[in-house]
């Protein structure tokens, strides 16, 4: 699982958006790799606090648990503006929190 990497990027996002983002944002890509709930719940609070503009999502085998994540962190994050999936197979009960996270995100005034 990597855990300690993963808890490492997490923590380099939170310190990279608190003290060197300045008006700058990040675009994360994350593609081609295991993405159980454990490393989500790592990730989250960085993602969810971290100066993050644009999020790419690419072959992640556990989109139920993707989809939660990405609700949770574009109804939190408010600097997000972009989100994509590629060659991800969503549940439709799935596409619909995520829209629904999107949609919220528009009813705010901030563009997805």
């Amino acid at each position: 699982l990597l855990l300690p990497y993963w808890e490492e990027f997490a923590a380099a996002l939170k310190h990279w958006s608190e003290h060197y983002a300045d008006d700058k944002y990040l675009e994360v890509s994350i593609r081609e790799i295991e993405m159980p709930k454990v490393v989500l719940d790592i990730l989250r609070p960085a993602f969810e606090q971290s100066r993050i503009k644009e999020v790419f999502f690419c072959s992640i085998h556990q989109p139920g648990d993707m989809a939660d994540f990405v609700q949770k962190v574009l109804q939190t994050n408010h600097g997000i503006t972009g989100v994509s999936f590629n060659e991800m197979i969503f549940a439709q009960e799935d596409v619909k929190r995520i829209c629904s996270a999107i949609k919220s995100s528009d009813d705010l005034g901030r563009t997805l």
